[in-house]
Formats: C-alpha cells, structure tokens, sequence
C-alpha cells in the first residue's frame, strides 16, 4: 500500500539533516527547535529548547527538539 501523507516531523528532520555538518562546528552538544522549516534557535538544554519551542509555537503543534551531535546515540528495547 503505498502512502502520499509525509512522515510527521519528515521536514524538520530533513532540516536537521542538510545543516547538521554546519551546526556541529557552531552548536555542538546544544539543541535546535525546528518547524517546517524555521528554525528558531539553539538552546543549552532540552528543556530550554522545548520551552522556546512550545512558546513560539504552541504545545498543541509538531515541532522538533533534537541535539547536535556527530553520532546519533543508540538505545536498545528488550
């Protein structure tokens, strides 16, 4: 079955993607706040981002919270 609706947040991650090489020279370790494709800023915490971000945009709307790193951490479910 194929599918037309976009993944949610697809356009924030696609963002985080094509700017990330350059965010990791600026802003390693710190956390952007993205809609669509605004960005909003970059923040010491998670919790600082989400506030902005909720602030901004309301707690009723998607929007990415996602940390700056080289490698993207990897958890296991068992």
């Amino acid at each position: 079955m194929a599918t037309t609706e976009q993944t949610r947040l697809a356009a924030e991650l696609q963002v985080y993607a094509l700017h990330k090489n350059e965010w990791l020279k600026g802003y390693p370790g710190r956390y952007v706040a993205i809609k669509g494709n605004e960005v909003l800023d970059f923040y010491p915490t998670f919790e600082a981002a989400y506030s902005a971000g909720a602030g901004a945009w309301g707690i009723n709307m998607d929007f990415l919270v996602k940390q700056i790193v080289e490698h993207e951490p990897v958890f296991f479910v068992f």
